[in-house]
């Protein structure tokens, strides 16, 4: 495995990092996140999801924020696209990507989506179509890809069906999520260069948790797996409400260093990132900063 010289690093704070916070974080401030997240070298960026704000009362400004993002070449937007109803508010934004969320654990789809994985499958056809013939990219983010939190470890056979009808379907890239951060170095390797081998032309992503300080591991099994793209938050915000257990996401400065040293280039300032790692958070948290170890 020949290392790679560049790796694009998405962050997931405005959206993932905040879905499960009690704090509401006002557009202005998320705003001004977005723009020093572009300043310290940041090209994607998860902003948001059209959820119902009942769900997620977080990301109830969804629509506000999208009308007001800073719009600058490079720079893609991304948002988590739910149903039919999402994906209407999504058109009518200016974010470039939707995001398509499902479990392969049909335990875990039922309980964050009420209905079961093939379900979502069939509902999400219909979503990637309608989106892609807007011009609009989509990435299929494939959710306890590894171990589920009530159910154990996800065998690889359910991911590669999953991933399959997603590409079948049109998905521009697949996301694989460690949901609750249980998923080791060598699931990670196989499962990811797996996948990379059976679709050569669809980017894969890496979504990963911290749970049991597997993270930066599991970042260097990825990239010897071939993913292209990891995802990161700031000072690790984040979690899903629906896996219990489930820390935040992987720390954005932690990551990029970790790359840098390596001589893997993510044209990202580590001196801004670390700046905004704990900045961030203590708006988030009430001053109080939740820096991972």
């Amino acid at each position: 495995m020949i290392f790679p010289d560049k790796l694009t690093i998405r962050d997931v704070t405005l959206r993932d990092g905040l879905q499960n916070e009690p704090t509401f974080v006002e557009t202005d401030e998320k705003l001004k996140q977005i723009n020093s997240l572009i300043e310290a070298g940041f090209v994607r960026l998860e902003v948001t999801s059209f959820v119902h704000p009942k769900w997620v009362p977080a990301l109830k400004d969804a629509d506000e924020l999208a009308q007001r993002l800073p719009m600058s070449y490079g720079i893609e937007y991304e948002a988590l696209v739910p149903n039919q109803r999402g994906l209407d508010r999504f058109l009518q934004s200016n974010i470039h990507t939707a995001l398509f969320f499902l479990s392969a654990s049909k335990h875990h789809n039922q309980a964050n989506l009420n209905k079961s994985t093939d379900d979502s499958l069939e509902e999400i056809k219909d979503l990637i179509k309608k989106t892609n013939n807007k011009g609009r990219k989509t990435v299929g983010a494939i959710a306890t890809a590894f171990v589920c939190p009530y159910a154990g470890v996800v065998p690889y056979s359910e991911v590669e069906r999953v991933a399959e009808r997603l590409v079948a379907n049109g998905v521009n890239e697949l996301g694989l999520g460690d949901t609750i951060g249980k998923a080791t170095p060598r699931m990670v390797y196989e499962y990811c260069s797996r996948l990379a081998e059976r679709f050569p032309n669809i980017p894969i992503s890496l979504h990963l948790h911290d749970t049991y300080g597997f993270g930066l591991s599991n970042v260097l099994a990825g990239v010897q797996a071939g993913v292209q793209v990891f995802d990161v938050a700031q000072a690790g915000l984040g979690g899903c409400p629906y896996a219990p257990g489930s820390p935040g996401n992987i720390q954005a400065s932690r990551v990029v260093e970790f790359l840098e040293k390596q001589a893997i280039k993510t044209e990202i300032e580590l001196e801004k990132l670390k700046k905004l790692d704990n900045k961030f958070p203590q708006l988030v948290r009430d001053g109080k900063t939740v820096l991972k170890s």
